[in-house]
């Protein structure tokens, strides 16, 4: 444990039970009873009120007033890393609920669980458990090894060094070096199975930082039926806008990929592509091979 992290537990020991004997500390941080009393000079330097008391009674205690001072941390930004770590927990990430209830501790600050949020969908498990084996290896700097399905079907072995977790239009998605393509992929969670710890080390000079996922994008014009418009709304950000009596003309930028036609068929009759022809093409290709299943 570093010092910065033994700070931390000595100042929350001390808020949870008042008061603690030095060799009580020494003895749960695996250091010397000398180091403790180094580190309550440090805190009580910092502007933390805790002193050290002799007699029988004695040990190390923390004023009764004590709240963190607002050079470390104000009341305002006490809130925004509690809600923050409570979100992060409502994700099914349940190892960050202990953090909270010790910082809301420390905080002296009454937590109330408001938000609740479920990403696993109908029908399945969620991916609780590949989040958490995957947020285990990065922090232990270990590669992780599994069983990928690609879009066609294909099963394929995987070792990849994490790098980042992504959650992009109901999915999450695993941003990591693959070794075996030597290079950056994007997998989705639902597609990866059999997902255990590797024995070899995340290189990190092969993680990108700032990695974000990029997507080609097609300029698109369709209309679309006024009562269908709304899930064009909740669905499509930046879009241009005519409406008409019985349709709405919309114009934008959007992903390229098999996703867009998908969407775009799940409106039936309800919609009509007018730009670009290549896109009006795989569309009426659909159709065929949609007709020929059931006509």
């Amino acid at each position: 444990m570093n010092n910065l992290s033994r700070l931390f537990y000595i100042m929350h020991y001390l808020t949870m039970h008042n008061k603690a004997k030095a060799t009580i500390l020494a003895e749960q941080l695996e250091v010397s009873t000398r180091t403790i009393y180094r580190d309550i000079d440090t805190l009580s330097a910092l502007g933390f009120p805790v002193y050290a008391q002799s007699g029988r009674d004695g040990g190390l205690r923390l004023l009764d007033t004590h709240h963190l001072p607002a050079t470390f941390v104000d009341d305002e930004e006490q809130d925004q890393i509690i809600l923050a770590l409570q979100n992060l927990a409502a994700t099914n990430l349940k190892s960050v609920t202990p953090l909270v209830n010790k910082l809301s501790s420390l905080f002296k600050k009454e937590v109330e669980q408001w938000i609740d949020i479920d990403f696993s969908t109908w029908g399945r498990e969620d991916e609780a458990k590949v989040i958490g084996l995957i947020t285990q290896a990065k922090n232990q700097k270990k590669c992780i090894h599994f069983s990928y399905t690609n879009g066609k079907g294909q099963k394929t072995t995987r070792e990849a060094m994490p790098n980042k977790l992504i959650f992009k239009q109901n999915a999450w998605y695993l941003a990591g070096y693959c070794c075996a393509r030597k290079t950056t992929r994007l997998f989705k969670l639902r597609r990866m199975t059999e997902v255990i710890i590797s024995a070899n080390d995340i290189d990190e000079a092969y993680l990108i930082k700032d990695y974000q996922p990029k997507f080609s994008k097609i300029y698109i014009e369709f209309k679309i039926k006024n009562d269908l418009f709304y899930r064009v709304q909740e669905d499509l950000p930046d879009i241009e806008i005519e409406q008409g009596t019985e349709y709405t003309k919309v114009k934008t930028w959007q992903p390229d990929g098999s996703w867009l036609t998908s969407y775009l068929l799940s409106f039936g009759a309800s919609i009509e592509v007018v730009k670009p022809i290549e896109l009006k093409e795989k569309l009426k290709e659909e159709i065929v091979k949609i007709n020929q299943i059931y006509f």
